[in-house]
C-alpha cells in the first residue's frame, strides 16, 4: 500500500515507523529536517504542506492509496474536500468527517458543546472584539487567553486581571484571529492524553492514556517527559465525548485535573495524531494501522494496551532540565536516562538520523518558545 504523510515532527516519524514495518511504501510531504533524512520513509517531498496546492500537484503525478494528515490544518482541509479528493484521485483520505471535526477545531465552540451536554471542562467566555466590553462574567482571575484556532501552546497567556487581558488581547488578536478567557486550572504538576480509536459501528477498540509529568516551555507546552497509565475513569468519560459526537476516528483529548478535589477538565480534542503517539506505540496500541485499514475499509485490530511505558523528548527535556527549579527533584528523575521501559520520541536506534535531529529540533523548539512568551 502507498501511503502520503502530510507533514513531518514526531508523530510522522511514529507513523511511518509503524506502517514501515507492515510492508508499505511510506512517502511525506514536509520541510522538516528530521524527516528529510529519515530511513523510514521511501520518498520525501521536500516543501512545506500547503495542502491544496502541494498536495494536488502530487496527487496529478503520482499515485497513493491513502493520505494521512499529521497537523490540524490538513486534517482540517483533508476533512473539508474529503469526498472531492477520493473520487478524483482514487485515494483515501485517513481523517475524521468534517461534521465531528468542525466542533472541535474551534476551541471555543468546543467548549460550549461540552456545557450544553454536561462534560467537565473550564469556564470558557468569548472576548468580543470590542475591547471596552471583554464579558468576562463567571471567569475568576488568574485566568488565560486561548486563541480559538491555534496548534499546541501557541497564543495562551496567562493574565491577572483586567488590565493584564487588555495589554495582551490585541496582539493575541492580530496573530492568531478570535480568543476566548478560560478558567486556570492551577495544575502545573502534569496533565493528561486520551488516545482513543472509535470504529465505525460506534465501539472505541483502543485507547491509550499518557500522563505528562514535565513539558516545556514549562508554563504550558508539550510533553517532554511522560507516562503510559491506565485510568478507566478518564476513559469512559472520553468516550462519553466521541458517542455524542458520533466521532469515527482517532482522537487525541487534552485533559486538567484540579488538585483541590481530583476532577477531571476537558481542555480540547485535536483531530490527528499527536506528537506523543509513540507512547501508545510503545504500549503495545498501533494507532497508525487502526487509521489506515479502517479508512480503506478494513478491520480494525484490538490490541492489548500495556501502560507502563515511559517516553522522553531528549531535545526538549534538555531544555527543561536548564529552566526548571524541580531538576534535581521530578519524579522519575531526570537522571534515569536508559531501562527496561524507557523510551525516546525523538531517537529511534534502528534509524540513524534521528540521532542528530533531536538536538537541533529542541533548539527550534527553545527558539519558538521564546518569541511566544518573550
Amino acid at each position: 500500500m502507498k501511503i502520503l504523510i502530510l507533514g513531518g515532527g514526531l508523530q510522522a516519524l511514529c507513523v511511518a515507523s509503524s506502517l514501515k514495518k507492515k510492508g508499505n511504501y511510506i512517502a511525506v510531504v514536509s520541510d522538516d529536517l528530521m524527516v528529510a533524512y529519515s530511513r523510514f520513509f521511501d520518498k520525501v517531498y521536500k516543501q512545506a504542506c500547503c495542502y491544496d496546492s502541494s498536495v494536488l500537484d502530487i496527487l496529478n503525478k503520482d499515485h497513493y492509496d491513502v493520505l494521512f494528515p499529521m497537523g490540524d490544518k490538513p486534517a482540517v482541509y483533508l476533512s473539508l474536500n474529503k469526498d472531492a479528493i477520493e473520487s478524483v484521485y482514487g485515494v483515501k483520505c485517513a481523517v475524521p468527517d468534517y461534521s465531528a471535526i468542525s466542533v472541535v477545531e474551534n476551541k471555543n465552540r468546543f467548549m460550549e458543546f461540552c456545557e450544553k451536554h454536561g462534560f467537565p471542562h473550564p469556564k470558557t467566555v468569548a472576548l468580543k472584539a470590542d475591547l471596552l466590553d471583554f464579558g468576562v462574567d463567571g471567569v475568576d482571575f488568574p485566568a488565560l487567553i486561548k486563541p480559538d484556532v491555534s496548534v499546541g501552546s501557541r497564543g495562551i497567556t496567562r493574565v491577572n486581571n483586567v488590565a493584564e487581558l487588555k495589554a495582551a488581547l490585541p496582539n493575541l488578536v492580530n496573530q492568531y484571529g478570535s480568543c476566548s478567557l478560560q478558567e486556570y486550572i492551577d495544575n502545573d504538576e502534569y496533565y493528561y492524553n486520551v488516545m482513543i480509536y472509535r470504529d465505525r459501528s460506534g465501539e472505541c477498540k483502543n485507547h491509550a492514556i499518557i500522563k505528562i509529568l514535565r513539558h516545556y516551555p514549562i508554563a504550558a507546552g508539550s510533553s517532554s517527559c511522560c507516562v503510559s497509565v491506565e485510568n478507566q475513569e478518564l476513559f469512559e468519560l472520553c468516550k462519553n465525548v466521541l458517542d455524542k459526537l458520533n466521532w469515527v476516528g482517532m482522537a487525541d483529548f487534552d485533559v486538567l485535573q484540579r488538585l483541590d478535589n481530583g476532577e477531571y477538565k476537558i481542555i480540547e480534542i485535536n483531530p490527528r495524531v499527536p506528537a506523543s503517539l509513540r507512547a501508545a506505540s510503545i504500549s503495545g496500541v498501533n494507532f497508525a494501522k487502526c487509521i489506515v485499514n479502517d479508512a480503506c475499509g478494513g478491520n480494525v485490530e484490538q490490541y492489548v494496551y500495556k501502560p507502563g511505558k515511559t517516553l522522553r523528548y531528549l531535545g526538549i527535556d534538555i531544555l527543561w532540565f536548564l529552566k526548571s527549579s524541580k531538576r534535581f527533584c521530578s519524579k522519575p528523575s531526570w537522571f534515569h536516562l536508559f531501562g527496561r521501559n524507557v523510551y525516546y520520541m525523538d531517537i529511534y536506534w534502528n534509524d540513524v538520523s534521528t540521532w542528530f535531529t533531536w538536538l537541533w529540533e529542541g533548539l527550534l523548539k527553545f527558539f519558538k518558545s521564546r518569541r511566544v512568551h518573550g
